[in-house]
Formats: C-alpha cells, sequence, structure tokens
C-alpha cells in the first residue's frame, strides 16, 4: 500500500472553489462519487460533491438533477491551478468555475477548517451566499415547507443573479446563490422583502430543522466558463485578486 503524502497545513483557508457542471444524471452521479481526496491533493483543505437542481418556482422541490457541483477550500491559488489537470476536475473543465475570497461566516460544517467570523467589506462588489445544511429528518417536510417561499423570492430579487439548489443524499442541502452587492442580499435574507426568507429563518430557530449548518459569504475574483450560457459574474484574471 502505498503512502499518503504529507502536505503543510496552514491556519485558514485562503480561498474556496465552486466548480458546476451541466450534465446528464449519469454523469452526475458519476462525479458525486468522485470527489478529490484532501489528504492526497497538495494544497486542498476541503472537498464536497453535490448534485444540482434547480431552486423552485412552485411549491414542491425540483426532482430535476441539472449536473454536478464540487465544493472547495485551498491553501492559495496555485494549489488550485495544479488541481484542474487532475482526473476529478475533468468533468468541470467545459462549466462553470469560480474562486472566492470568504469574508463572513455563521455555523461549522465538518471537515471545512477555519473561516473568517468576522465580515469583512465588500463594497459594492458582487457576492456569492453558500447554505449547507444537513437536515433531521423529522424536520425534513416543515423544512421544505418554509424553504419554498425563501427560493421564489429570491429569484424575483432585483440583486438576485443566479442560484441552484445543491443536494447531497440522504439529508444534506445546500444552495449557492449570487447576488449583485451584499446590501441587496441582506435586503433579500434579512430585510422586509418580501419577507419570506426571514419568515424561515424564525421558523428555524423556533424548532430546529437542522443538525449542523453553514452560512458562508463570499467574494468572488475570478471566473471562467458558462453556466446557463453565460458567466453571471463576468469574467475576470486570478491576478487582480485584492
Amino acid at each position: 500500500m502505498s503512502e499518503v503524502p504529507q502536505f503543510p497545513v496552514y491556519d485558514r483557508v485562503a480561498l474556496m472553489s465552486v466548480h458546476l457542471a451541466e450534465v446528464g444524471v449519469g454523469q452526475a452521479l458519476n462525479a458525486l462519487r468522485s470527489a478529490p481526496a484532501p489528504a492526497a491533493i497538495e494544497g486542498l483543505r476541503y472537498a464536497q460533491t453535490w448534485l444540482m437542481s434547480p431552486l423552485r418556482t412552485g411549491a414542491l422541490p425540483s426532482a430535476k438533477v441539472t449536473g454536478v457541483a464540487l465544493i472547495a477550500a485551498w491553501d492559495d491559488d496555485q494549489s488550485l491551478d495544479r488541481y484542474l489537470s487532475h482526473p476529478t476536475a475533468q468533468v468541470y473543465r467545459k462549466g462553470w468555475n469560480a474562486r472566492f475570497e470568504p469574508v463572513r461566516t455563521v455555523g461549522a460544517w465538518p471537515g471545512l477548517p477555519d473561516l473568517p467570523r468576522q465580515e469583512k467589506p465588500t463594497d459594492d462588489d458582487p457576492v456569492a451566499v453558500l447554505t449547507m445544511a444537513r437536515v433531521r429528518m423529522n424536520r425534513f417536510a416543515p423544512f421544505a415547507s418554509a424553504a419554498g417561499p425563501a427560493e421564489r423570492e429570491a429569484q424575483r430579487h432585483p440583486g438576485f443573479l443566479a442560484g441552484t439548489s445543491l443536494l447531497r443524499p440522504p439529508g444534506r442541502v445546500a444552495t449557492l446563490s449570487l447576488w449583485r452587492n451584499a446590501r441587496e442580499m441582506r435586503q433579500y435574507t434579512v430585510g422586509s422583502y418580501p419577507g419570506g426568507h426571514l419568515e424561515a429563518m424564525k421558523k428555524h430557530q423556533d424548532k430546529e430543522f437542522h443538525h449542523e449548518t453553514l452560512f458562508v459569504r463570499l467574494r468572488p475574483y475570478a471566473t471562467e466558463g458558462q453556466w446557463n450560457g453565460r458567466d453571471p459574474l463576468g469574467r475576470t484574471d486570478p491576478a487582480t485578486k485584492a
């Protein structure tokens, strides 16, 4: 048996990446089982694959699988650059790939290293929001009912750029949403527009839906490829990272 390579570990994640591939169900399921292993890839701190599904527009969650997503955390851009030639990255090469600086975190997630807690300003730049949760099975129906209005309202908000549901059976759910700026994102999440997300938060506080939750705000600084036929954030260069 070959030895597992030992790589240096830094105190804090430098960047997170999101890789979305709009592929068929069979290819998505194969990729779901093929997440890169942090112990085997230099600079990789965390990696998890998810099935993509549309944010709901009706009363019921969508059962449609639209592709596969990889959420990862890295020590530096150079580590991510090297990974892009790895066999497990092949499915994402023709998809949408984005690099983010974590700027605000609430909660925690197994296996994901330390992320910034104190908010870093993002001015009027676009932001992404990643939410991940492990749902209590006896609370799945109330959770789905509360999440519906929030998902529908997000897509109608003028500051909403793009979004997707992420699923990892049996009980892990996530969402990725992109916003024109943090001010408009907060107007949706904790403001009065039109209140579905705030109501869902109150219901969760009354009787928790989840075993574990994580909310991460991210500042995009480089993107490549297309999602739904376009790059919702526009193309930038990794060298422009602040």
